[in-house]
């Protein structure tokens, strides 16, 4: 087993303008899983995408049952209430275990896209290619290693960006999977919350209010809530705060911006309003921050 531990240090990653702060937890990966106990219970708000590559494991869930054999995938969302599992005598898996915090982190614009086939507790099974067998196969060893080498100065940003790769990877293979096709039409409560995304994602100044995004899709704040909470289980609110705090993270730790500068680029009228922000959602000021983490 591999795991990211938050003493060892935090890695950030940018696609425009994505950034993601890697903690405690949100990444792990398992090998020569030879059991069931690893699914049940399931880790709290930790996605599992387990490759099978012996033998077979059976599950059942609230909704159905559900058979995972070699050479196939399945994704285990954060809510899917498994209540028993069972394997055969030559199972043989690998997994990766990653909190719902990254997987939206990495996939942003492309968060209603991942929860369209998967939802937030619906298993799904992948029957893969031969092509496709061996690609994740190569996916899961090369994270696994990227996350053992981490004492070796091994970049974070390149773990990130793999790891984004085979979500991705995922999100294409499960359209496929479900009879989804990019030239299908979506419907709109989808195309407005992808807008949203979008627009969140590439604004200068992301902590706006709710109405200033709502204005800009035509639609209520209420309704633009409604639509988050419904294709990410998030709110508006918490989305914004989200790019938000991750961008006064990056430059609190990666530039040389004074606090003063940070806190008007990052859309806060006073310092006092921007240090009273930083101690809510970082628990210190922003200089205690910058310090901190300097010092990691």
């Amino acid at each position: 087993m591999a795991n990211v531990t938050k003493k060892d240090q935090r890695g950030f990653i940018d696609f425009r303008n994505l950034i993601v702060d890697l903690i405690e937890g949100d990444i792990e990966v398992f090998d020569n899983v030879k059991d069931s106990s690893f699914i049940n219970p399931q880790p709290h708000m930790m996605y599992l995408i387990v490759f099978c590559r012996h033998g077979h494991l059976s599950l059942t869930s609230d909704k159905l049952n559900t058979e995972l054999t070699g050479g196939n995938v399945m994704v285990c969302p954060p809510k899917a209430n498994i209540r028993t599992a069972s394997c055969s005598a030559d199972f043989e898996c690998r997994y990766i275990q990653l909190s719902d915090h990254l997987v939206q982190g990495l996939l942003r614009d492309r968060t209603g896209l991942w929860h369209q086939p998967t939802g937030l507790d619906q298993l799904s099974v992948i029957s893969m290619s031969d092509a496709s067998k061996e690609e994740f196969d190569f996916y899961f060893s090369l994270i696994g290693s990227k996350v053992r080498n981490r004492h070796e100065g091994a970049p974070h940003e390149i773990m990130l960006a793999i790891v984004r790769a085979l979500l991705l990877e995922m999100c294409f293979v499960l359209e496929d999977a479900h009879g989804y096709n990019h030239d299908q039409r979506m419907s709109q409560g989808k195309v407005l919350f992808n807008r949203f995304m979008n627009l969140i994602s590439n604004s200068e100044v992301k902590r706006q209010p709710i109405a200033y995004y709502a204005d800009q899709l035509a639609i209520t704040p209420k309704y633009l809530t409604m639509l988050c909470q419904k294709y990410s289980d998030k709110t508006a609110s918490e989305w914004v705060v989200q790019y938000t705090i991750e961008e006064i993270r990056f430059y609190l730790k990666s530039s040389n911006l004074s606090i003063k500068e940070i806190s008007a680029r990052t859309g806060f009228a006073n310092m006092s309003h921007f240090g009273s922000y930083v101690r809510k959602h970082l628990g210190m000021s922003p200089s205690e921050y910058r310090y901190s983490r300097s010092t990691m």
